[in-house]
């Protein structure tokens, strides 16, 4: 039996979709260890020995990360609506050319650029969160095991 193209394809974009599934979960496990040992944190008094430094450095790690989870979430919703407003530009300046008229337009070139460059923005900034986060996951998991280790 051979199997056909879109077989193939979806069989790959399905056991990639499975890994990143079990990453997202390894991530948020990660993440669920280290609130708990964040919440073990007393305040009030500021104990010095090696598991609470730890502890004080996983929070935060944890507060980091989520800081930079809104981060992600505030930059994609500003790029959101600039992309908006530029397809809203390109809409209108359509709207107001008759259909007789040539196809090519600069206005229109310049705004269909614009859209371009924010996508190429947009790109390198998923880029560079994402290596923030990977940098910060692998901290959090190292002082994960540090912690581990000492409690024993």
């Amino acid at each position: 039996m051979r199997l056909s193209n879109n077989t193939v394809e979806i069989f790959i974009s399905c056991i990639s979709l499975i890994e990143m599934k079990m990453r997202r979960r390894f991530g948020k496990t990660l993440e669920d260890k280290a609130n708990e040992l964040a919440a073990e944190i007393s305040y009030p008094q500021w104990d010095t020995s090696i598991p609470a430094i730890l502890r004080r450095e996983i929070a935060l790690t944890v507060e980091q990360l989520e800081q930079l989870k809104f981060l992600r979430q505030d930059q994609h919703r500003r790029l959101l609506r600039l992309e908006c407003d530029i397809n809203t530009e390109i809409m209108q300046h359509r709207q107001g050319i008759p259909w007789y008229t040539p196809a090519y337009f600069s206005d229109e070139q310049k705004l269909k650029q614009r859209l371009f460059e924010l996508e190429k923005e947009q790109r390198n900034l998923t880029v560079r969160l994402h290596d923030k986060k990977q940098t910060l996951e692998d901290r959090l998991l190292g002082l994960i095991n540090k912690h581990e280790q000492l409690d024993i």
